[in-house]
């Protein structure tokens, strides 16, 4: 269906995407602002912050299997102009995001020392982590909140309140974090627990300020409390989102492994504060390609919704033609320009050459990685979000970290040669990735339970 990729499409798909692009500018910000501020604290608060965010994101799993879940039942509901359901589908998703975040939370806190410990870190790593840990995770439902009332109003086509929304929590994080890192006033300083704090108030506010807009009556699409609940919504939600959540937990599960290898290696801390701002860096150039993501998977999904699959195709396709060209030259800056990068987020000669070595093979793999991350979004918008469990687990399981373990323990390329382990596996996951796309089967998968009856009526 290249032939379907048009002006008009094209415009759409932007119209969609430039909100959400500039939404996860600013939400990859509050991860690089909290690490700039906390370099003034020294390698030892950024290391700290680097361990304590892995164990952080592989807590945060369960927010892929609702968000997931969310965008592709709510944009087809709305697709097929059944608001009644999209409005069911919609308030259990907030439901489950607060029950998920009270359980991840206590988790997160128990497990803090104990986790960060089993990663490797250790001294002054160790005991700024875990207070920072420990903080991130007891607030952690404001951040369920937040990705799921965002996933909401993207799955009905509304990027810009999302976006609207990050800027004042950007700001206020900002505010927040610089206050309780070093003290102002009378507030005394937290140093890297502040950073956690920080994040959270302004969490809190963002989700406060989405709940209330998804509350309002007159919508087509709100939330509700007293919403009547139904198990066959619950199922659709998970049985789309679970397999992106455990795609999710393998993927950081094995970058949580990627740092450990790096924290034995010759250069040790100083390899993990490096590979901390290039995994910081590739967050922030890689948003994009996340919000691009969701700007396909939200098309695709009212398009099937819709009963139009020639559409959903096509705008698959205009995603992938138009992305791939962004992202290579976003991952081309990167590659020429490894030093001035680095020496923004640090002034240690160490740290600095360690980040350029990481930093060129992220580049390379960045590209592989956001075209796939753009083929998935296709495949989310159908509901077909299981062969992307089984590439991740092939690619960074069995290939990637295997790999990795070799050249850092039976070579002596050290560093040089994890870095070079982790540049293959994007590789096969995007050949993997756009097979799938090319052979359609994502055009006959219909949810469980909610969706599935659309072609009947």
């Amino acid at each position: 269906m290249k032939n379907l990729v048009t002006i008009s499409f094209l415009r759409r798909f932007w119209d969609l995407s430039w909100p959400t692009v500039l939404y996860s500018i600013l939400e990859s910000a509050v991860g690089i602002v909290d690490i700039f501020l906390a370099s003034y604290l020294g390698a030892e608060a950024v290391a700290a912050i680097g361990f304590s965010r892995q164990i952080y994101l592989i807590m945060m799993i369960g927010t892929l299997s609702i968000t997931t879940g969310t965008i592709t039942l709510v944009s087809q509901s709305y697709g097929a102009k059944r608001y009644d359901t999209a409005s069911s589908a919609a308030s259990h998703s907030l439901f489950l995001s607060m029950l998920a975040g009270v359980v991840l939370g206590a988790v997160g806190v128990w497990l803090a020392r104990p986790s960060l410990l089993l990663l490797g870190a250790e001294s002054q790593a160790l005991e700024g982590g875990t207070l920072y840990l420990r903080v991130l995770m007891g607030g952690v439902v404001f951040l369920m909140i937040n990705f799921s009332t965002n996933a909401i109003f993207r799955a009905l086509g509304d990027m810009v309140t999302p976006l609207k929304i990050a800027s004042w929590v950007n700001v206020l994080n900002v505010i927040f974090s610089y206050v309780l890192i070093f003290g102002v006033g009378p507030c005394p300083a937290f140093g890297v627990m502040g950073v956690a704090m920080g994040t959270i108030l302004a969490r809190a506010v963002g989700s406060v300020i989405a709940i209330q807009m998804l509350r309002k009556p007159g919508r087509l699409v709100r939330v509700s409390m007293r919403a009547r609940w139904d198990l066959s919504i619950y199922r659709g939600i998970l049985s789309v989102g679970l397999p992106s959540g455990f795609a999710g937990f393998f993927r950081n599960g094995a970058r949580i492994l990627f740092f450990r290898i790096l924290a034995v290696t010759a250069a040790g801390t100083t390899a993990v504060a490096a590979a901390t701002i290039g995994f910081q860096i590739r967050t922030f150039v890689i948003m994009p390609a996340l919000a691009f993501q969701v700007a396909t998977a939200t098309l695709v999904g009212q398009s099937i919704g819709g009963q139009k699959i020639d559409q959903a195709e096509a705008y698959g396709w205009t995603a992938i033609q138009f992305c791939s060209v962004l992202m290579a030259l976003a991952s081309l800056l990167i590659f020429l320009l490894p030093e001035q990068i680095m020496r923004v987020f640090s002034d240690s000669a160490g740290v600095i050459e360690a980040g350029c070595w990481a930093l060129r093979f992220i580049a390379l793999e960045q590209l592989c990685n956001s075209i796939s991350i753009i083929i998935s979004g296709a495949l989310t918008g159908a509901g077909d979000t299981r062969p992307a469990l089984r590439y991740t687990i092939w690619s960074q399981w069995m290939l990637m970290l295997p790999l990795a373990y070799l050249l850092v323990y039976c070579t002596s390329w050290d560093v040089s040669g994890a870095w070079l382990a982790w540049g293959f596996a994007p590789i096969l996951q995007l050949l993997l990735t756009f097979r799938r796309f090319l052979q359609g089967n994502w055009k006959e998968i219909r949810v469980p339970g909610v969706i599935s009856d659309i072609s009947d009526q």
